[in-house]
C-alpha cells in the first residue's frame, strides 16, 4: 500500500513536470497548488484540441459528401458526353443549326466533366490533408488524456497525503484526561506489569513514569539516539528483528494509525495530559484510531528492510514538542 501511494505521488510529480515544463520539472516535490495549476493548463489544452478534432472530423465528413456528389454528377455528365459524341447518336439529318447546337452542348459537357475531375481531385487532396491533421490531433490528444488521468491520481494522492498530515498533526492538538483509559500499568522489561503496579502508575499519570518508562520492545534491542527529519527533536531507534512485537509503554488511546512521511507505518498513543508516544517504522499495525489500550498491549510489529534488519523508531511528545527520551528511559 505504501509503495502504491509513493507511486501515485511520483505520478503527480511527473504529471506536473510534463504539463508545465522545465520550471516545475526541477521541483523535487509536487504540491496540491502546482498540480491544480498544471491540471488547469492540461484541461484547457485538451479542450482546445478536442474542439479542433471535432471541427476537423466535421470537415472530413463534409468533404467526403461533396466529393461523392461531384462524382455522381461527373458520371452523369460523362455518360451524356459519350452519347453526344459517338456516331449514331449525332443529329445528322436535323440541319446545320441543330448540329452546331449539339456540338456546343457536347463541348460544354466535356468542360464540365474536366472541371468535375479537377474538383474531385481537389476534394480528395483536402480530405487527405484533413485526415493527416486528424491523426496529428489524435496523437496530441491521447497523451493529454493520459495526463488528465494522471492529474486525477495526483490530486487524489496529494489530497490523501494532506489529509494524513492533518490527521498526524491533529493527533497532538488535544489530549484527553486519564479517566477513559484502562490502567493496568506500564510494560515491564519481561511483559505487562501487575494490576497493582498499573493502578498506581495510572493514578499518578504518565509524568510519573519519567526515569522508569519501560521500552516498547521486550528482550534485547540495540538502542541509539537519532534525529529524524520533521521530528523537531530527538528520538530513539531500537534495533530488533523484524516482526518483534511492539507494545504500549503506558495506557492510552490510539490517536493516529496509518502511514506518514518519514515515519512509515506509525501509531500515536495519547496518554493523557498532552503526553504522546510515537512508534514508527512498524512492519504491521494491529490497532485502529480510538482503541483504548492497556500498558503492554500490542500495537504492531517491528518493520524491516528485507535483510532481517529491523528497527523501531520511538518518540515522546508533550503537545507538539518532542521530548528527549533518554531521561524518561533512564538512559
Amino acid at each position: 500500500m505504501r509503495a502504491h501511494r509513493l507511486q501515485l505521488l511520483s505520478v503527480a510529480i511527473l504529471a506536473v513536470a510534463t504539463a508545465v515544463g522545465p520550471v516545475l520539472a526541477d521541483t523535487p516535490t509536487a504540491t496540491t497548488s502546482n498540480v491544480e495549476v498544471a491540471a488547469s493548463e492540461v484541461d484547457r489544452t485538451l479542450d482546445r484540441i478536442t474542439r479542433e478534432l471535432t471541427a476537423t472530423e466535421s470537415e472530413i465528413d463534409k468533404t467526403r459528401s461533396q466529393a461523392e456528389t461531384v462524382r455522381r454528377r461527373m458520371l452523369a455528365r460523362g455518360r451524356a458526353y459519350y452519347k453526344a459524341t459517338h456516331v449514331g447518336l449525332l443529329p445528322m439529318g436535323a440541319g446545320f443549326d441543330t448540329l452546331i447546337a449539339h456540338s456546343t452542348r457536347a463541348e460544354r459537357l466535356r468542360k464540365s466533366v474536366e472541371r468535375d475531375v479537377t474538383l474531385v481531385q481537389e476534394l480528395d487532396q483536402s480530405r487527405t490533408a484533413l485526415l493527416e491533421r486528424k491523426q496529428k490531433l489524435i496523437a496530441r490528444k491521447v497523451p493529454l488524456e493520459m495526463q488528465v488521468k494522471a492529474m486525477a491520481q495526483a490530486r487524489a494522492a496529494l489530497q490523501e497525503a494532506d489529509d494524513r498530515t492533518r490527521a498526524f498533526d491533529r493527533a497532538f492538538a488535544s489530549s484527553t484526561g486519564t479517566d477513559h483509559v484502562a490502567i493496568y500499568g506500564a510494560l515491564a522489561q519481561n511483559g505487562p506489569a501487575s494490576p497493582d503496579e498499573g493502578l498506581a502508575a495510572g493514578m499518578n499519570g504518565f509524568r510519573s513514569m519519567k526515569g522508569k518508562l519501560p521500552f516498547p520492545l521486550a528482550g534485547r534491542a540495540e538502542v541509539r539516539m537519532v534525529n529524524r527529519a520533521g521530528a523537531g527533536g530527538p528520538g530513539v531507534e531500537m534495533r530488533s528483528p523484524p516482526g518483534t512485537p511492539v507494545r504500549a509503554v503506558f495506557a492510552g488511546r490510539v490517536a493516529f494509525s496509518d502511514e506518514y512521511a518519514n515515519y512509515g507505518r506509525v501509531v500515536i498513543l495519547d496518554h493523557g495530559e498532552h503526553y504522546f508516544t510515537v512508534s514508527g517504522n512498524l512492519g504491521t499495525i494491529e490497532v485502529k484510531v480510538g482503541d483504548d489500550l492497556a500498558a503492554g498491549n500490542r500495537i504492531g510489529t517491528v518493520g524491516g528492510n528485507g535483510l532481517n534488519r529491523g528497527a523501531l523508531y520511538f518518540e515522546l511528545r508533550h503537545g507538539g514538542d518532542t521530548l528527549d527520551p533518554a531521561p524518561w528511559f533512564g538512559l
